[in-house]
């Protein structure tokens, strides 16, 4: 009699921890460890480990730990489905026939730059990493990596990016592979290490110009193609470009979006991450969370990346011969003011003018979501009493909700005024009198013209009045 296999599903050790949300969050969270003997480093030195410390920093808020959930059930499904047992799994493999789910959506994250996406995808690869000697089956020894990060680079075509996913000695001393052998080792290679999720990131350093949004809508669909589910990750500039692609391509490219928005200011993440940033120096930084939360928030627009800018120039203006007194919010409003900071300085006060500027939305579209949220009307109760104020605005304010449109916005407004108009009225023709024509003006005419007028001004005498009579 066959011993019973103890785990007919061992990738779902994967998930050990990661049921709820407060697993979650303790299994990603990240949280530097304090620098010490930074008053005997130079400045430069000590700045420089401060950002390294900063750089490794991750403390989600509840926006990165809803997007987390959503990808963690996402590689559950995919293993679920691809991985019945490993019977089935040890099969596949020997027969050379990788078990698929049919084929899979294409997911994208986007978000500002600086607000953590780099940050969500690293966490997810960090959360879903096996022990290095995990194996889905004693038989087949190979490395069991659930979720693949990729981070591109510079390059004109997608061969480099699948040649770095392949196994080294397939593709070693070889230059030229054809597509559809490079295509059927991929699927068999990333099924054997257990690859459920490819993580993109960095797309938009991929390739400069015109045709950039052709080759990255190629690259997805060729990772697409490897029977693995894909998220990509893109910023507001390529999403743009992207909704310029034809239609077929956005159907899959943008099937579902994942939008990563900045951490409010009374989240208590916030206020977690700049209790973490300022621990780490050890005193060294003079700012308390509790009460200065808020306004580094209004300094960064809620950005993390902004934040680790904008306390290393209060360090450096602190600290420019050496490590001699903490860094406080004067410093850090001083750095706000630098020319060093005007790049980033720019961008907040950008990002707080796009709800009411239409015309900074057009011009900034690295600052704006290419997927905009639908205006909502709301829709009077009936049992409400109506209005009776009925005063119009006034032409100012007319004025300045006009120069908050953007160009499409006023085509509309224009077209909703032209509907108002009264057309059932019709127009009357003018009646047009033709004068008859003056004959011309001669010197005779001009002078017996100024003898009436003489003759019409000149004095009269009085008539006498009646009482008056002769004596």
């Amino acid at each position: 009699m066959s011993s019973p296999i103890v785990n007919s599903q061992p990738w779902l050790d994967w998930f050990k921890g990661l049921d709820t949300d407060a697993g979650l969050r303790q299994r990603v969270t990240l949280r530097p460890d304090m620098l010490a003997g930074l008053a005997k480093d130079s400045p430069v030195a000590a700045c420089e480990r401060l950002r390294q410390a900063w750089l490794g920093t991750y403390i989600p808020s509840d926006d990165h730990l809803a997007i987390l959930r959503q990808l963690v059930d996402r590689v559950r499904l995919c293993a679920a489905s691809r991985l019945p047992s490993v019977r089935d799994y040890e099969e596949a493999i020997y027969s050379r026939a990788p078990i698929t789910a049919g084929e899979q959506e294409i997911w994208g994250l986007t978000g500002l730059a600086g607000v953590g996406k780099s940050s969500i995808v690293k966490a997810l690869q960090r959360a879903l990493q096996p022990v290095e000697t995990t194996c889905i089956s004693p038989l087949v020894q190979a490395r069991i990596r659930p979720v693949q990060y990729i981070a591109m680079h510079a390059e004109r075509s997608s061969g480099p990016v699948l040649r770095a996913l392949a196994n080294p000695v397939f593709v070693v001393g070889r230059k030229n592979i054809p597509a559809a052998n490079m295509t059927q080792h991929l699927r068999q290679w990333l099924y054997t290490q257990g690859t459920q999720l490819l993580l993109i990131d960095e797309l938009q350093a991929l390739t400069r110009g015109e045709r950039s949004s052709t080759l990255i809508a190629n690259l997805i669909s060729d990772l697409n193609a490897l029977g693995v589910a894909v998220v990509y990750v893109f910023n507001h500039s390529l999403g743009h470009k992207l909704m310029q692609r034809p239609q077929e391509d956005k159907d899959r490219l943008l099937a579902k979006c994942l939008s990563l928005k900045p951490c409010p200011a009374d989240a208590p993440s916030w206020q977690h991450v700049v209790e973490a940033y300022v621990g780490v120096a050890d005193g060294w930084i003079d700012i308390a969370a509790a009460r200065d939360a808020a306004e580094l928030h209004a300094l960064t627009a809620g950005l993390y990346r902004v934040l680790g800018f904008l306390l290393l120039g209060a360090c450096r203006t602190a600290w420019q011969s050496r490590v001699g007194r903490p860094v406080t919010m004067t410093d850090v409003r001083a750095a706000y003011q630098s020319g060093l900071f005007a790049s980033q300085r720019t961008d907040v006060e950008d990002i707080r003018s796009l709800s009411f500027s239409g015309r900074l939305s057009d011009q900034r579209k690295d600052l704006r979501s290419p997927f905009p949220e639908p205006f909502q009307i709301k829709q009077e109760r009936h049992d409400r009493a109506p209005s009776r104020t009925g005063v119009p605005p006034s032409p100012a304010a007319v004025h300045l909700m006009e120069t908050a449109l953007n160009q499409d916005e006023r085509k509309v407004l224009k077209l909703l005024r032209a509907q108002d108009e009264p057309t059932s009225v019709a127009k009357k023709s003018a009646t047009v009198t033709k004068l008859p024509r003056r004959a011309p003006l001669s010197v005779e005419a001009l002078r017996a013209g100024a003898k009436l007028l003489d003759g019409r001004t000149a004095k009269r005498p009085r008539p006498p009045a009646e009482s008056e009579g002769e004596p």
